[in-house]
């Protein structure tokens, strides 16, 4: 089974957030592990990283993302494209597995600007 939602963000927000998933995908973090390296409660990456969730990182949290990914400077850390946009509207389509009652599956298939 397949649904669709939609979410409002910042560009920066949700690029951020796709960044540092990228960076713990690459060393092998667990989101529980990174959010242990950070400090945090273990939920915490999970929480940021599930679009159905309003967390965010926070300037506190880009400090702690820096220092757990050895970079000297949180510039290095968000050495990522200028975002083109303000606010942006993000369509997500979930897979569900047959009984409808598990995310199996998440991927962002439309940005808009607002």
């Amino acid at each position: 089974m397949i649904k669709y939602f939609e979410f409002e963000t910042t560009q920066f927000d949700f690029e951020l957030i796709q960044h540092i998933k990228k960076l713990r995908i690459k060393e092998k973090f667990s989101q529980e592990t990174l959010s242990l390296k950070m400090g945090l409660a273990k939920s915490f990456i999970g929480n940021v990283e599930n679009y159905r969730e309003k967390h965010k990182y926070g300037t506190r949290h880009i400090t702690l993302l820096a220092k757990v990914f050895g970079y000297k400077n949180i510039g290095e850390l968000l050495n990522f494209p200028t975002p083109q946009y303000d606010r942006i509207k993000v369509t997500v389509e979930q897979t569900y597995n047959d009984s409808g009652t598990k995310v199996i599956k998440s991927e962002v298939v439309k940005i808009e600007a607002i």
